[in-house]
């Protein structure tokens, strides 16, 4: 029963750092710094500064940090690309920081640990519009009937036109103003359909160094965001050509994605965890309080099974003149450890974006890619499962960038070089990407056929090399962007300077950005 109040003391909502720290929080975003934000490291309630990836443990901290040259620099890059009429409308926790879905900060929810946690970035909540649009969209049907009733439905609640994804659908800027539906997608260990709905487009460009002798290279390449622009048919936007693929965001949970068995679930969130991951991606070990605190026993005692440290330690700790049955007890422990310990690590692994390598963190924006031609997840041709890989929202759309570098430097080659001679024909192959794909499963989401799935065409250390540039080119970005009316980001491939150049700027492709309902 002590054990009991002592929980409930510990985790209600009566937590004076914790309210100090909300407090500043909104004194620091009326202030004009939107990207600082809460994040929990294991007990504690820490700020981190978005745009600069920056862990602040108290006030004093912090205040120094937004006084600091490094926090300057980035904010200097950040305001020509980020901040603008247009934000960006994700909250990905490594370069978007939009927070306008995000609760008032000072409110505590004491209903349970978890809800407190996650209502540091929670996820948006669903009006009753919202989820009259989707329960249609599960039944097949719609309200919006003729030209006249789209119009209304768009404006009144967010609707559009609904439409189901067929086999033939194509997507573009005139057909993707409503909800759609994605089939075969993993939702809840049960593949189901997800409907979606638009957010808006964004313009991919790039700037182009012509030389002498036909020399061209691509020096930035970034993406703008023009929202529900793209699908009013302007004509600075009939200009793009259609990508082929989308952007689906996600608010990221640590089932999404893929189905987990039942031990893995609770091996994430296990209190007595030899190796624990924190809702910031930290890595922490429970060794530094022995079972005979009292604190740590009423840790232990709230209903909860006993870690297997808890046991090994026991039999390390105790009387040198154990019994033989003791010792066994403890090496089976230690084997328990150590595979518990496997299993969180692989775990942990799930948790961090494949492109960037920093943590996915819970109510946090992610992404995968979808097919528009076939109305597919990218995923879908590499599993029969409906299972699907997501990243931050910003490496994926990166990323995405990347392959369209990559195909326009590969056609920008091919004619400006010969095949023919013995060097051309001698020359090693590269590898090349020629589409744009999933950047953990090599998936572009085309039919398959029965049971045949798609098979990789890339190494992974070519794949390596390939997100180590998105990554490098990116912080070129930073340093040196293109100066653009609308929010974009993107990446820069510095180039010697050509003599008698002429420099331009061309539009390439239009890509759209869908978010799920619920």
């Amino acid at each position: 029963m002590v054990g009991k109040e002592l929980l409930v003391q510990r985790n209600g909502p009566v937590d004076i750092r914790e309210i100090a720290a909300k407090a500043t929080l909104r004194k620091v975003r009326q202030s004009g710094h939107p990207y600082v934000e809460l994040r929990r490291v294991g007990k504690r309630v820490i700020f981190f500064c978005t745009i600069c990836l920056t862990e602040c443990f108290s006030d004093n901290v912090l205040f120094d940090h937004l006084k600091g040259n490094l926090h300057s620099r980035r904010y200097a890059e950040a305001k020509v690309t980020l901040f603008g009429p247009m934000p960006w409308p994700f909250n990905d926790g490594v370069l978007f920081f939009n927070n306008s879905r995000e609760k008032d900060p000072l409110l505590l929810d004491s209903s349970s640990q978890t809800t407190r946690e996650l209502a540091l970035v929670p996820r948006p909540e669903v009006s009753g519009n919202d989820t009259e649009v989707t329960s249609k969209l599960r039944d097949g049907s719609s309200s919006c009937n003729g030209a006249k009733g789209q119009r209304n439905c768009a404006k009144g609640c967010a609707g559009g036109r609904v439409a189901a994804v067929s086999e033939d659908r194509v997507l573009s800027n005139s057909g993707t103003d409503g909800p759609l539906v994605i089939p075969g997608v993993l939702l809840k260990d049960v593949v189901s359909d997800l409907p979606v709905h638009l957010l808006g487009y964004g313009n991919i460009s790039y700037r182009i160094c012509e030389g002498n002798k036909n020399c061209k290279k691509i020096s930035k390449i970034w993406c703008a965001w023009v929202g529900q622009e793209g699908s009013n048919g302007s004509d600075s936007c009939n200009t793009y050509e259609q990508s082929g693929f989308a952007i689906v965001n996600f608010s990221y949970t640590h089932d999404l994605g893929r189905k987990w068995s039942s031990d893995e679930q609770d091996l994430s969130v296990s209190a007595g965890s030899f190796f624990v991951i924190d809702d910031a991606g930290h890595r922490g070990k429970r060794l530094k309080k022995s079972f005979s605190d009292q604190e740590a026993s009423s840790e232990e005692s709230n209903g909860q099974s006993s870690s297997p440290q808890g046991s090994s330690q026991a039999t390390v700790t105790g009387s040198p003149t154990g019994t033989s049955h003791n010792l066994q007890v403890g090496l089976l422990s230690s084997k328990s450890v150590r595979r518990e310990l496997r299993k969180q690590k692989r775990i942990a692994a799930e948790k961090v974006c494949d492109i960037c390598g920093r943590p996915m963190l819970p109510g946090k924006d992610v992404a995968t890619l979808l097919n528009c031609n076939t109305g597919n997840l990218a995923c879908s041709s590499r599993n029969s499962s409906g299972a699907y890989h997501l990243f931050h929202t910003s490496c994926l759309l990166h990323w995405s960038i990347l392959c369209q570098y990559e195909m326009l430097t590969d056609q920008l080659a091919r004619k400006g070089k010969s095949n023919r001679g013995r060097k051309a024909k001698n020359a090693p192959k590269k590898t090349k990407i020629t589409s744009i794909f999933c950047p953990e499963c090599q998936g572009t989401g085309t039919h398959v056929k029965g049971d045949e799935l798609e098979k990789p065409s890339i190494s992974l250390s070519e794949m390596l090399r390939f997100k180590l540039k998105a990554i490098e080119a990116h912080k070129a970005w930073l340093k040196s962007p293109e100066v653009l009316e609308n929010c974009s980001t993107g990446l820069h491939f510095p180039t010697e300077h050509l003599e008698n150049s002429e420099e331009k700027v061309m539009p390439l492709t239009s890509i759209p950005f869908f978010a799920a309902d619920g």
